[in-house]
């Protein structure tokens, strides 16, 4: 066992051989397994301010996905939750703890904004899309009556362009004296119905973020040069949440636009023309050319560079549990959770038939032709691809929340993901701790240098009656009373994760 001290608070290395066995001082015993730490330190900001991008996939076969995200922004039903007036959040219901809004507690049933307004927060809220062409309706899947919306760079409005419609849902929208913009349900709503399913099947989220926050106005579509300055507060944590059934197909960065081709080279924006039809790229090329595409971390870089502290949430094809996913085609099981994946090993998801993003195209004829299982494996094709690119995004920017798009509900995730961006009395652990017993919490305050240790609570301690923390749904640190930090505060937690892993030395 080494001990090393970082910036006078927590210090944790583990090391050890991967044929020896790890003597770890916090643990009750000694296996022949190494396990790799698990280590999270949260900064609490002076000020609960948040601008929240939602990248939302607005190809083919989105529709039920984008409207499974509206129904889970704001519930408007007072019977399910009491968080109707955003302005006026009872005092019972401010800053609440997990176990009001998990797990059927009294404010589960609410939507996403609601959340954050309990919080307190100061958010924004802006839309963009993962296409990057100028405008959307490149070949009039929309018709002539959709016309063409704006898309690199732009911020989607809550009307149809030229029709005057506010781009940021924001909570200062409720204090100011335009009772217009305060149905947030409406309005939101109306975002994504102005986004629908005619965007571009060249899905690249990675790239619609990376041009937002970096592209000069002139590379902006028209109308959006000053999207940015909007939406953008100096003093605000950013967090952007990816919504798509489909893998990243971004080739912006690096050089790799001209190895992959550049399907948008003839740029167009009110009309159509069929001889520059995605400029001769095809869409299949962001599967059987993967290895073209623009590295993630660049990405990661690029967002580190608007926001060192950037938190990311990914709604996208995967399995497995919220917060621990693993990408993969998925379908809605029976029970609403998602399924999918490889079974047996063979390298070939054994669930579902990953169609590389036609799954919309079940006509006699098309890849997932429902008359015709056989053209597609035998199996039905999958709601969604795997997204490994968006969730290996997550796991480098490390601040991240993640969920399957094949949850049959994102409620309870939009919840997590609303109090990930708000809360400051909760850390989410990457996995599982393989030891609860062993975990440790630490609280710097701000102006202090000295670390706190905060004491752990007996399992069914109400949160409300006593000071230390609990370990709620297996990943969620809950600090609980004078624990609670308050702004400019620092929480530090370690524990050893459930995954086995080399044993490298691990310091923080």
């Amino acid at each position: 066992m080494q001990r090393s001290v970082a910036r006078g608070t927590l210090a944790l290395v583990l090391a050890c051989s991967l044929l020896a066995a790890c003597n770890r001082r916090v643990f009750e015993h000694v296996d022949n397994v190494c396990f790799r730490t698990i280590k999270e330190v949260v900064h609490v900001p002076t000020e609960k301010a948040a601008d929240i991008l939602i990248v939302v996939d607005n190809s083919g076969s989105m529709a039920e996905e984008q409207q499974n995200l509206v129904d889970n922004f704001l519930n408007q039903d007072a019977g399910e939750c009491p968080l109707q007036d955003l302005a006026n959040i009872p005092d019972e219901y401010k800053n609440p703890v997990r176990s009001l809004y998990a797990n059927g507690g009294v404010l589960s049933r609410c939507g996403f904004i609601q959340l954050l307004s309990a919080f307190e927060n100061d958010f924004r809220v802006g839309v963009i899309t993962t296409d990057v062409d100028v405008c959307d309706n490149e070949y009039l899947q929309g018709g002539d009556s959709w016309g063409f919306h704006p898309q690199r760079g732009c911020l989607q409005p809550d009307a149809a362009p030229g029709a005057g419609g506010r781009k940021l849902i924001a909570a200062t929208d409720l204090k100011d004296d335009d009772a217009g913009n305060d149905d947030f349900a409406g309005r939101f709503a109306a975002t994504l119905a102005n986004i629908r399913t005619f965007g571009s099947p060249f899905e690249r989220g990675l790239d619609a973020v990376d041009l937002f926050f970096h592209a000069p106005a002139e590379r902006r579509a028209p109308g959006c040069a000053d999207d940015l300055a909007t939406f953008r507060r100096d003093d605000a944590a950013l967090v952007v949440m990816f919504l798509t059934d489909e893998e990243d197909c971004s080739h912006g960065q690096g050089g790799m636009l001209e190895v992959f081709g550049d399907e948008g080279a003839v740029e167009r924006c009110g009309a159509w023309d069929t001889t520059s039809y995605w400029n001769n790229v095809q869409p299949d090329r962001c599967y059987s050319n993967a290895d073209e595409l623009s590295p993630v971390a660049g990405y990661a870089d690029a967002l580190r560079a608007v926001d060192e502290q950037v938190k990311v949430a990914v709604i996208a094809g995967g399995i497995g549990d919220a917060g621990s996913i693993t990408a993969s085609g998925c379908l809605v099981g029976a029970n609403g959770a998602p399924v999918g994946g490889d079974v047996d090993g063979d390298g070939v998801n054994d669930t579902c038939f990953e169609s590389r993003g036609l799954s919309n195209y079940s006509t006699s004829g098309m890849p997932c032709d429902a008359d015709d299982p056989a053209s597609h494996g035998g199996l039905p094709c999958c709601v969604a691809d795997a997204g490994s690119r968006y969730y290996q995004l997550a796991e480098l920017i490390g601040s991240a929340a993640t969920d399957s798009i094949c949850n049959a509900s994102f409620r309870s995730t939009m919840l997590d993901i609303a109090a990930f961006i708000a809360a400051v009395d909760q850390v989410a652990l990457a996995e599982p701790p393989a030891n609860p017993a062993a975990i440790i919490v630490e609280v710097t305050r701000a102006g202090s240098a000295t670390v706190e240790t905060v004491p752990p609570l007996p399992v069914g301690t109400s949160c409300a009656d006593a000071d230390g923390w609990l370990l709620l749904d297996e990943r969620f640190i809950q600090l609980c009373g004078s624990a609670r930090p308050g702004p400019g505060d620092t929480i530090a937690v370690a524990a050893a994760g459930s995954s086995s892993a080399a044993c490298d030395v691990v310091q923080f």
